[in-house]
């Protein structure tokens, strides 16, 4: 089964993006706290990572950088989203796979993660 991670603050997106992938077939895991991340990377091994922007005291697109940078993890797509539209201008900087901004319609959140999911 795929795994994906969803890392956002917003724990009512956590609880949607979970509900929405688990329906589509996805293991999913949820991180509230940017600090938890390393260690549930570790220990759920996901394929993809649904990550905010907009962590409070973190940046995900610094996030994404260092996923991206690790030999341990750089195979790991990340999908990085935000209220924010400008924010779609980082993901090449960042080595993101792809970008979903917020407000999302579950069928384009699938379809995105769908997308970016390696095989």
């Amino acid at each position: 089964m795929k795994r994906v991670l969803v890392v956002d603050d917003d724990l009512d997106i956590l609880e949607l993006v979970q509900m929405a992938l688990s329906m589509n077939g996805y293991t999913v895991q949820t991180v509230s706290k940017w600090e938890s991340m390393d260690d549930t990377i570790h220990s759920f091994r996901p394929q993809l990572v649904l990550l905010d922007v907009s962590l409070g005291t973190a940046d995900g697109r610094d996030l994404c950088r260092k996923i991206k940078a690790s030999p341990e993890t750089s195979s790991i797509a990340v999908v990085l989203f935000s209220a924010n539209i400008e924010m779609q201008k980082s993901v090449g900087e960042c080595k993101a796979n792809s970008f979903l901004p917020k407000p999302f319609d579950l069928q384009r959140l699938v379809k995105t993660i769908r997308d970016a999911m390696p095989e």
